[in-house]
């Protein structure tokens, strides 16, 4: 399993202190742009991300809205999560890794969202699901020389963003935006570290 794949996963233990609506800021957002397939090209790492790790892995995400009753649902009847305030946008990240999943998360307002479930792709039953607590922000940025990217801002203290593009490959120059907008944000931030390109058999994954 791969380490971005660990991270995602774990959001919900690493998570130690879960801000209301991402600290007040307020996304560019709009889903209709953003609903469809997408490649993790780049991580910006957190404070307490490993300097030797160099590598990160790679792979298709596809962005979907869901229906808020169906997993409000499946989340009081089959895990005894009661999410009383569910109201507003659903959407479902599915991975395309070595090893697929799910993760939904329900809109808390402000372009934020609150990461609520994640479950195998292998797996048929909500039992076998994980609940989540973490909080995530989606920006949408477009650019005329490096392109669109969506960026994923975490709270937590290894991952401080996840950076996806519509295609594949990214260079360090055309991530200048991506980075720059970050540090507008939440001031200096590391550098970003690409996937690694060469796992193609992974992002073809239907």
């Amino acid at each position: 399993m791969t380490l971005l794949l660990v991270l995602l996963l774990s959001l919900g233990a690493t998570l130690a202190q879960n801000t209301t609506e991402c600290d007040g800021l307020k996304a560019n957002f709009d889903l209709k742009k953003v609903i469809g397939a997408w490649y993790v090209v780049a991580i910006i790492p957190g404070k307490q991300f490993p300097e030797r790790q160099k590598e990160v892995t790679c792979f298709k995400m596809e962005l979907s809205e869901t229906d808020e009753a169906g997993l409000r649902w499946l989340m009081n009847k089959e895990l005894g999560l009661h999410e009383s305030s569910m109201d507003g946008t659903v959407i479902r990240q599915r991975y395309h890794s070595e090893h697929p999943f799910d993760i939904w998360s329900r809109s808390t307002g402000n372009g934020c969202f609150r990461q609520v479930l994640s479950l195998d792709t292998n797996h048929t039953q909500i039992g076998e699901a994980l609940s989540h607590n973490a909080t995530m922000q989606l920006h949408l940025i477009e650019t005329k020389e490096d392109g669109v990217f969506l960026i994923q801002i975490l709270w937590g203290k290894m991952v401080s963003a996840v950076i996806y593009r519509p295609q594949m490959e990214v260079t360090q120059d055309q991530l200048k935006p991506a980075y720059n907008f970050m540090t507008g944000l939440r001031g200096t931030q590391r550098l970003p570290i690409i996937c690694d390109n060469t796992l193609r058999s992974i992002l073809h994954v239907n």
